[in-house]
């Protein structure tokens, strides 16, 4: 079957990336032909299989892209289109029903909703929850990346059950650590390192993890690497400087492998309050970094941790939690057995086992025909 993965960019930000793992798993599965189709204009990942075409919209976001996306579908009829994010969802109904309108498309459109669409007004006012708690019954199907996200779908659009599916966003094979590690505290040798990577969002609480650390630094002698570019980064670098942090602290910005700190470090620490999934906690994994996550809301770290047993899951908004887990973590035999146990999980979220749950769903339950 042909199918057409609308997002932003083929290889930038969280959205851009699972839609590139789903097509390379879709490639390896031998069940489907992907494009990715952007209204960016990022380059496409080196490592994306040449099978995986990459069509550019020519417009530089998705309120522009209606047109263009219904054109688009008229003249390649791809089988299904999967579309992603909220606002790019929002876009997509009506460019759907202006292909079936005007350029005879008549294939299936399913949108994937990445986060509680009920929590998803308060992250980013383009994500309009009533907008969408109206629109998505006019898609033939949904995909969410765990349980929960799925059960809030279902219960906040008032969806069949069976038009709703789970899709792990996929994650590939470590590819390996460089020779020079990219940060001077992650050589051998040196203090252990607690690893932050995210977007920095407020809702990433930047600010327990650092209060944590400080209580943590009292009696041990650890250090704190966070990775990542937003709006929490210039609050989170004044609270290591008013704590007196900054020999211990440090923020590091956007960094092309984020993986390769996560592969040196002594745990990743993820406070957030809200994760419909937590896909920094199955790369970190992957890396063999052990993963300490909040509980947050969507339910995502729950999924990925298993209840706790493949990472440490710890209460949400609770910074003594976090200090204890992070102490904990500073015993070599905790971080080798949940450097295993996290490895072991991650083989669960392979790109040929996430696109094949896709394509079962499209076959099964939508009836789309190869």
């Amino acid at each position: 079957m042909r199918l057409t993965l609308l997002v932003d960019s083929p290889s930038k930000r969280a959205h851009g990336n699972a839609a590139s793992r789903l097509a390379l798993g879709l490639v390896q599965t031998g069940e489907a032909e992907p494009t990715i189709l952007c209204y960016g204009d990022d380059p496409r990942p080196s490592w994306l299989p040449a099978e995986v075409a990459v069509d550019r919209l020519g417009v530089n976001r998705a309120s522009r892209a209606i047109l263009p996306i219904a054109r688009y579908l008229g003249s390649h009829q791809p089988e299904v289109l999967i579309s992603r994010q909220i606002h790019t969802n929002l876009c997509a109904l009506p460019a759907a029903k202006l292909a079936r309108g005007f350029y005879g498309w008549r294939g299936k459109l399913v949108l994937v909703q990445d986060h509680p669409i009920s929590l998803s007004h308060a992250a980013d006012w383009h994500d309009n929850k009533w907008l969408a708690k109206i629109g998505y019954r006019f898609a033939h199907g949904i995909i969410s990346p765990s349980p929960d996200v799925r059960d809030d779908i279902i219960r906040w659009c008032n969806l069949a059950p069976d038009s709703v599916a789970v899709v792990p966003n996929a994650i590939p094979p470590f590819t390996g650590l460089q020779a020079e590690p990219p940060h001077a505290w992650l050589r051998e040798g040196e203090p252990p390192v607690f690893i932050h990577i995210s977007n920095l969002s407020p809702w990433k609480r930047l600010d327990l993890l650092i209060a944590a650390f400080a209580e943590l630094s009292r009696t041990e002698d650890a250090r704190l690497l966070i990775v990542g570019q937003g709006p929490g980064r210039a609050p989170a670098d004044e609270q290591i400087r008013r704590l007196g942090l900054t020999a211990r602290a440090e923020s590091v910005g956007w960094v092309e492998d984020p993986l390769q700190y996560a592969g040196r470090a002594c745990a990743l620490v993820h406070p957030s309050d809200e994760e419909g999934f937590g896909q920094v906690l199955t790369e970190a994994m992957s890396a063999g970094c052990p993963v300490i996550s909040a509980d947050a809301q969507g339910g995502g770290p729950r999924y990925i941790t298993q209840d706790g047993h493949f990472g440490m899951l710890i209460p949400r908004d609770d910074m003594p939690a976090i200090t204890e887990a992070m102490r904990t973590a500073l015993q070599p035999e905790v971080r080798a057995r949940y450097s295993c146990l996290g490895l072991e999980r991650s083989k669960a979220f392979a790109p040929w086992i996430c696109a094949d749950a896709l394509t079962q769903f499209l076959v099964k339950q939508l009836s789309v025909q190869p």
